[in-house]
């Protein structure tokens, strides 16, 4: 995306805000699980968009903005602008360069401010070997160790599906000289698909690693269930842009590219997009998986644009981003940027949100225009966003451990976080704009000691305020507000603890005909350094839904055979080190699966995606008879794995849903699946609510048949 600010004008200060009627608090209950790790706070994980349009991209006061806010991160050029963008001449072909935004400028920038920067290098109008003269000036000439370099921006939206709005000089022109339009030029031949653009992408790869080969050189794809997720176009995308990248880079898959604007109508429905994140994730690995062919937990996953696009400059951006940041580390993603730096308000009449005033603007200081009648404050004031990332800083730091939580109530969301020295740290969002909430906590595995501290940023703030309490056993939150509670004990770490094991990591995963809980594999992980006293045994945790963990197995190596695991299902597990003295370290980051149908079923299912639109998607299934026997009056039974996907209409079958249960009976004109590789082919069109993840299990007649 590219959101370009207007012109300099005057500033005004911000209204005051006035507080609402004070009012009862509900309970709520809040738990954290410290022994339930979601993994550790990476390096450069909180970050954010610069643009080189943006004069005030290096101002003076800039880096010492960011780091107080604790963005460690910068990413550069900015948005649709890297693929017109010649960083050797500081020239975006057909846009504006402000004064002072050339890399060595962004540089300056981005060192001062203690940042990772995150290169965009242009694939739209640019060539492998531009990009490789940016890597040998920054991290041969320079040294400047830059580790993320993507190839291009959102390339997706060079006409391929349709939509034109980025830079590709890939594509075939007409005879004017622009870009040629899907069937507006029908004796062209239009090159612009993933295809075109992976080739591109491994040009790329190999050019920029000669140069510096322990770098990442990030492929763009399309988030999932966003559009064009899933699109297809028969003359350049017969398969869809993920499938056809990740095919072709293969083994050669480095890190990935995603970008988050999931919107909603209003600031409510915004508010509870974070939760399709664990998805989006999961199909992304998924992806990875099936068709990179590689392991998903080696090629690292970045969200280089996201923004509320709903209140941007208010308290529903602050606590959609808070919870957004969270809710992408928590599933293992290494970089999140927000857009952006600066932006300038929108052009329309911008809203009074909760009794502030909105201005339209994407970025998290203003710069004092006036697009729309309502003139921003002064250049460089933080908007609400900003003191969101911010209260993050109180929450952890990288190297941190991330720690499952749970909510009794929908509106106030929970994150938290066992810090390096011992302390446990709780940010609690009260996503409500009318009322107060007590959430009472319940901390298993950790012991709290003394008087907590409470940072909370409240709805109109323009800083972060700070109190102590004696008791970490409850908390009160106001309306639109976040707070982080640090909580000084210990329960997993101390001068005594042994170190965290290592991630685990499953082999071996196999399943057979005999039934559906016949799962079995291998948890492995590394061991743990000794603290003060020798490791015991491990304890290995199954995290579950709603916060809460069953413990296993203890072991005393650092192996465990699972078995008995239900085919299709997704199985969480983590680790935790004790000591003969019974303390406990930290709990690993923990490692998600899949158990896999039988590969040597005498039946196979092909499922995939045709198309995809907002509210639903199309599919084809194709069932193999694997047997040496027909299979007569079949019957293909699944279950959807999102709440919202359904069946609305089908052939070559009777669709029936039940619940997420589907069953397909056949036809009277293919009630015989022949022997020895005969087939059926299925359809359907289907809704859905957000995102739409295949079914992992497929059962004809009751057996269940290999993926194909």
């Amino acid at each position: 995306m590219s959101w370009i600010g207007a012109a300099i004008l005057g500033a005004t200060a911000l209204a005051g805000v006035t507080a609402p009627p004070a009012q009862a608090a509900t309970a709520v209950a809040v738990t954290v699980n410290a022994t339930a790790g979601l993994g550790t706070i990476p390096s450069g994980a909180i970050g954010l968009n610069t643009a080189v349009y943006d004069s005030y991209m290096n101002d003076a006061p800039i880096p010492g903005l960011l780091k107080a806010a604790g963005i460690n991160a910068l990413r550069y050029p900015g948005g649709s602008y890297s693929d017109i963008y010649n960083w050797q001449t500081n020239v975006a072909q057909g846009g504006y360069d402000a004064p002072n935004t050339a890399f060595s400028n962004f540089m300056s920038t981005a060192q001062a401010a203690g940042t990772s920067p995150i290169i965009t290098v242009n694939y739209g109008t640019g060539t492998p070997a531009l990009a490789a003269a940016w890597v040998q000036n920054a991290n041969v000439t320079n040294h400047y160790n830059i580790q993320y370099w993507e190839v291009g921006n959102e390339v997706y939206g060079n006409g391929t599906y349709g939509a034109n709005w980025e830079a590709d000089s890939h594509c075939t022109t007409s005879a004017s000289g622009g870009p040629v339009t899907i069937g507006s030029e029908p004796n062209q031949t239009y090159n612009c698909g993933p295809s075109t653009y992976a080739t591109g992408v491994l040009s790329y790869i190999s050019a920029m690693k000669a140069v510096s080969s322990n770098i990442h050189v990030c492929a763009i794809l399309t988030t999932p269930g966003f559009w064009p997720d899933n699109v297809t176009n028969p003359t350049t995308s017969p398969q869809s842009w993920n499938q056809t990248v990740l095919k072709a880079l293969g083994s050669k898959t480095d890190c990935v590219i995603v970008h988050y604007y999931p919107g909603g109508s209003n600031a409510a429905g915004m508010l509870t997009d974070p939760t399709d994140i664990s998805g989006i994730v999961s199909t992304l690995h998924s992806e990875i998986q099936q068709y990179a062919g590689v392991n998903p937990a080696n090629v690292p996953i970045l969200v280089t644009e996201t923004n509320s696009t709903i209140d941007t400059d208010t308290q529903p951006a602050a606590l959609f981003g808070a919870d957004m940041y969270m809710s992408w580390l928590e599933n293992g993603v290494v970089n999140v940027d927000w857009w952006d730096e600066h932006n300038g308000p929108g052009t329309n009449t911008p809203a009074v949100v909760a009794g502030v005033q909105d201005y339209g603007d994407y970025g998290i200081f203003s710069n004092g225009a006036n697009n729309s009648g309502v003139t921003e404050p002064a250049v460089e004031t933080p908007f609400a966003p900003y003191y969101a990332i911010e209260l993050l800083t109180k929450l952890g730091a990288p190297g941190d451990t991330m720690v499952n939580t749970a909510s009794g109530n929908a509106l106030v969301k929970v994150h938290a976080v066992r810090r390096a020295g011992g302390s446990l740290s709780v940010l609690i969002e009260n996503e409500d704009p009318s009322n107060s909430y007590t959430a009472n906590l319940a901390l298993n595995g950790f012991t709290p000691s003394g008087s907590p501290t409470l940072y909370t940023y409240a709805n109109g703030g323009s800083s972060i305020s700070s109190t102590t309490q004696s008791s970490a056993s409850s908390v009160t939150v106001a309306p639109y507000s976040l707070t982080v509670i640090q909580i000084p004990g210990s329960g997993g770490t101390g001068a005594t603890a042994p170190g965290a094991p290592g991630q685990p990591t499953v082999s071996n995963l196999s399943s057979s005909t005999s039934g559906n809980n016949t799962g079995t594999g291998t948890l492995s992980w590394t061991a743990s350094a000794a603290g003060t006293y020798p490791v015991a045994n491990y304890q290995v945790y199954q995290l579950g839904s709603g916060g809460g963990s069953t413990l296993v197995a203890s072991p005393t190596g650092t192996t465990l055979n699972l078995s008995g695991l239900t085919i299709g299902a997704s199985y969480t597990y983590n680790v935790v080190a004790v000591d003969t003295h019974g303390n406990p370290s930290l709990p690993s980051p923990p490692v998600t699966f899949t158990v896999p149908p039988p590969a040597n079923s005498t039946c196979a299912v092909h499922y995939a995606i045709s198309s995809s639109w907002p509210g639903g998607f199309g599919g084809s299934i194709t069932l193999t008879n694997k047997g040496t026997s027909a299979i007569n009056n079949w019957t293909l039974t699944f279950a959807w794995p999102a709440t919202g996907e359904a069946v609305q209409s089908g052939w070559n079958g009777t669709w029936t849903q039940s619940g997420q249960n589907v069953t397909v009976t056949a036809a009277s004109w293919n009630s015989t699946i022949a022997a020895s590789g005969g087939t059926v082919s299925l359809g359907f069109n289907g809704t859905d609510t957000g995102l739409d993840p295949a079914p992992t299990a497929f059962f004809i007649n009751g057996t269940v048949c290999a993926n194909n």
